[in-house]
């Protein structure tokens, strides 16, 4: 039995869905239900129940799942040593990060990182989906956002403060806030992982629940529609500076600070040992992003 079969198993299951699996693997529906077929041949049990909508487990598959998640995580702890005890990094990076801001911050530089470190095989999930990086596997996530406590490790790779911004054509028409309670009388463009927006006024904390005709739960979406002039948003510097830099975005209530802003974290499993891969990485984002960070850099510059 291959390993690559039981860690298709394993997203079978965790996603329920054998075709949302096998895209995640390249295949076809056909072949995401012929290599399933083969690797119950091989085990001599059904070990999923298939409908036209969703996968579970049979009784046989309920016992099957435990042994496959131990052993991918053995294998997984085997090589991960078997890397730390080499000098140079090597092997196969597999990286979960969101969109955004893999495409402006990451991606511009894996042409230097692969000339750097050409034994490093780069595998890329890109997902807003908060992902179990343990469960799923993943040797290191990017996150944009305050960490939740967990026994995950956590370099933090630099700042990124949040603003609230609105394009020069919307402030032309609507005006500008100057404080929290002047927001029920403005366009609030909806971002559905954030239903609140809070600033730091004088006297705390102050709450802004959002409500608007216009919401969505992509980030992308709320970015794309302040610069066409659709309403306020909040958004972290990395992901705007350039709109700001550029006169396509500027940052209104100033006085009045976002607050619960986030950081850019380098997130990992835990271990005794980290993977040369992992910690080269890290050390070169940081190195590329300067502190503080170019996009916050930039910012002060105005």
């Amino acid at each position: 039995m291959k390993l690559e079969d039981l860690r298709f198993f394993t997203r079978v299951v965790a996603l329920g869905n054998l075709s949302a699996a096998g895209r995640e693997f390249g295949l076809s529906p056909s072949a995401a239900s012929a290599r399933l077929t083969a690797l119950e041949t091989g085990a001599g049990s059904q070990l999923l129940a298939r409908t036209t909508r969703k996968v579970s487990l049979t009784e046989a598959g309920q016992v099957f799942i435990e042994h496959a998640n131990r052993a991918l995580s053995e294998m997984d702890a085997a090589m991960s040593a078997l890397e730390a005890s080499t000098e140079a990094p090597r092997g196969t990076l597999r990286i979960t990060s969101n969109v955004s801001f893999v495409r402006k911050h990451v991606l511009p530089y894996l042409n230097e990182f692969k000339s750097e470190y050409p034994d490093v095989r780069i595998e890329m999930n890109i997902t807003d989906r908060i992902v179990d990086i343990v469960e799923e596997g993943y040797d290191l996530a990017i996150r944009v956002a305050e960490l939740p406590d967990s026994a995950l490790k956590a370099r933090k790779l630099a700042e990124n403060p949040r603003y609230l911004c609105a394009s020069p054509d919307y402030i032309a028409r609507h005006g500008e806030p100057t404080s929290p309670a002047d927001l029920a009388n403005h366009e609030c463009l909806g971002f559905e992982p954030m239903p609140a927006w809070y600033f730091a006024g004088p006297n705390g904390e102050v709450a802004h629940h959002v409500h608007s005709a216009i919401s969505s739960d992509n980030g992308d979406f709320t970015h794309e529609a302040a610069i066409h002039g659709l309403g306020l948003t909040v958004k972290s510097i990395a992901h705007i500076w350039e709109d700001l830099r550029e006169g396509r975005l500027v940052v209104v209530m100033r006085d009045y600070p976002v607050t619960r802003a986030g950081a850019v974290w380098a997130v990992y499993p835990p271990g005794k040992q980290t993977p040369p891969k992992v910690t080269a990485f890290i050390d070169f984002l940081q190195k590329k992003f300067g502190r503080p960070a170019y996009w916050e850099a930039d910012f002060r510059q105005e």
